[in-house]
């Protein structure tokens, strides 16, 4: 989740956060994407719609250069089924505890390997993100929460694959087109 003004703009929502002038105590964010915003991350994401997008979160300073962003977002798409290209509705709620630093700061690198390996722990916390120049695209965040949420298989209700076998028995008195292929070939 980088933020550089240098980049080209991908579609979606944008609210800029200027880092430099964060208060002391944060700064409260309320945040509802407007009909054009929603409709090209919708694009962007290749899904039908993003019917609602808002996020209720708080914007403070992290250590001496960093930001924290903590609340919660919650989205609404509409994705299609894989079975029956059928909408499939999906509300996504999820809180937020987010931390960015500059793309200079140490604390953007893991820490030097000592013995040549590097060391994560999966349970532990995660390296920040990071951010260029002295602005963070809130809006970005939230595409990129909303990409990751997504149900990367949905499925209309009532639908499943009871009949799919992946590893079938052949059929009683059927004749696989290899066992003609044999007998053909031993008839040569």
């Amino acid at each position: 989740m980088t933020n550089d003004d240098a980049k080209p703009r991908l579609e979606g929502p944008s609210f800029w956060i200027s880092v430099s002038r964060l208060p002391k105590n944060g700064m409260p964010i309320v945040f509802e994407a407007r009909a054009d915003e929603r409709e090209a991350l919708a694009r962007r994401l290749d899904i039908p719609a993003v019917e609602a997008l808002q996020a209720d979160v708080n914007v403070e300073a992290w250590r001496s250069e960093g930001v924290r962003i903590v609340g919660t977002y919650r989205a609404e798409v509409v994705q299609s089924c894989v079975v029956t290209l059928d909408p499939v509705r999906q509300t996504i709620e999820e809180e937020v505890d987010l931390i960015f630093v500059p793309e200079q700061s140490r604390l953007a690198r893991p820490s030097s390997p000592v013995d040549g390996e590097l060391h994560l722990d999966p349970e532990g916390e995660d390296i920040p993100e990071t951010y260029s120049g002295d602005r963070l695209d809130f809006g970005e965040v939230l595409s990129e929460l909303v990409a990751l949420a997504l149900d990367p298989y949905p499925r209309a209700s009532g639908i499943d694959f009871q009949d799919f076998d992946t590893d079938p028995e052949p059929e009683a008195g059927k004749v696989s087109p290899f066992a003609k292929l044999e007998s053909l070939k031993r008839g040569s």
